[in-house]
């Protein structure tokens, strides 16, 4: 009897570790991921580049963004503009991303004549700011954007390209603004709370130690509770599925068949409940595959139907192979305007900046512990850092 208890604390005490280990990686993932750090000399195209024999001019600015943080911006635009408004595209950043991360949108729409700004929002790379909100704070940010765009008077019709927080924000603003043209949404999640559930399972798969479903209920309230305190906003406001029916703009969705950090059946869900005009590209690859010709093809294509963009030569197609009629830009063909400027590479920024994930060999998924006695959840939740009193008592509401 002595050896089965012996076992049955040391299986605890994993236990305690790996949830502790669990719960402390999502809340860094929801608040505050690595940070993408660069150099806007060598990593951003410009100040001044040639795509498809024209001069382009990155101009950088600072913005007040939400909460008066100060927003580093980059917009791209044809050096000579002549006199008529041009549509705009606000590229969005991952959660972990920056403004290198548009480099693609560069690349594709200004031959378009469709300008392209860029930005790090608020607590991701240059821009101030200790956490990221996901898109709650993000969509403030777009917001001042938006209006600072307005202002000038040299944007006509605007457009949303966020990629998985960016997505995310795109939603969210555009279901705000109905003056918001259109929007590409790749791999968005629908439901914050729900993502975190699943990515309990996900850092825990293979282990030899189950996940309590009542404990990892109760502990999700409590990082809630949690990130209310740190970064002032609420877990529970970022659910989509309450979004999208009441979101009429047009939208492209992509998601990657094998992302295993967003499953595809979060972007599946959106596109299903969205109001809109609306279409769905599944792509080969994860949450970090490059993106393959196809969808690029169908970004510029989207945009230009959307945007109204001035007539121009340039025309959709062999998108990141080169064209072979000369009109669209091959890969890498944005480069300085100097001799001996090099050519930005496709993701513009020093190294891959990833969205905060964990890879895993497929293995056999554990049982879930659904049988874990109040005792054992109660000793997890504390082992987590939370009060025993308050663990208990949430544990008797929940009925574990």
């Amino acid at each position: 009897a002595e050896e089965g208890t012996c076992g049955h604390h040391a299986s605890l005490g994993v236990r305690r570790w790996a949830m502790s280990s669990t719960w402390n990686k999502l809340v860094n993932l929801v608040i505050r991921p690595p940070r993408a750090q660069y150099d806007p000399n060598e990593h951003l195209p410009g100040p001044r580049f040639r795509i498809a024999g024209v001069t382009h001019v990155r101009r950088d600015i600072d913005l007040a963004g939400a909460d008066g943080l100060t927003l580093k911006c980059s917009h791209y635009e044809p050096e000579v503009r002549g006199n008529d408004p041009l549509p705009c595209v606000i590229y969005l950043h991952g959660n972990s991303g920056s403004r290198c991360d548009a480099t693609e949108a560069i690349r594709l729409l200004l031959p378009a004549r469709i300008t392209v700004f860029a930005v790090d929002l608020g607590g991701s790379g240059m821009s101030e700011g200790e956490y990221v909100t996901l898109g709650v704070r993000e969509t403030k940010d777009v917001e001042c954007i938006v209006n600072h765009l307005r202002d000038q008077g040299l944007t006509s019709k605007i457009g949303l390209w966020g990629t998985s927080m960016g997505a995310v924000t795109a939603i969210m603003y555009a279901n705000r603004d109905p003056s918001i043209a259109g929007v590409v949404l790749d791999s968005p999640f629908s439901s914050l709370p729900k993502l975190m559930l699943e990515l309990v399972a996900q850092f825990t798969k293979g282990s030899r130690v189950g996940v309590p479903k009542m404990a990892a209920r109760m502990a999700l309230s409590f990082v809630r509770s949690s990130v209310k305190s740190r970064a002032k906003f609420d877990i529970n406001d970022l659910d989509l599925k309450k979004v999208v029916p009441s979101t009429f703009c047009p939208a492209l969705f992509a998601h990657g068949k094998d992302d295993d950090f967003i499953p595809p059946h979060h972007s599946e869900t959106l596109h299903e409940l969205y109001a809109g005009d609306k279409n769905y590209i599944a792509i080969d690859g994860d949450h970090n595959s490059p993106r393959p010709a196809f969808f690029y093809d169908s970004t510029v294509i989207f945009f230009c139907n959307v945007l109204d963009p001035p007539p121009t030569s340039y025309q959709a197609g062999a998108m990141g192979r080169g064209s072979a009629n000369g009109l669209g830009p091959p890969v890498g063909a944005i480069r300085g305007r100097d001799p001996g400027v090099r050519d930005v590479d496709r993701r513009g920024s020093p190294a891959p900046v990833e969205f905060v994930r964990r890879r895993h060999e497929p293995r056999e998924t554990p049982e879930e512990d659904d049988g874990a006695s109040v005792s054992e959840n109660v000793a997890t939740l504390v082992a987590m850092g939370f009060d025993e009193a308050k663990a208990r008592a949430a544990l008797r509401r929940g009925g574990g």
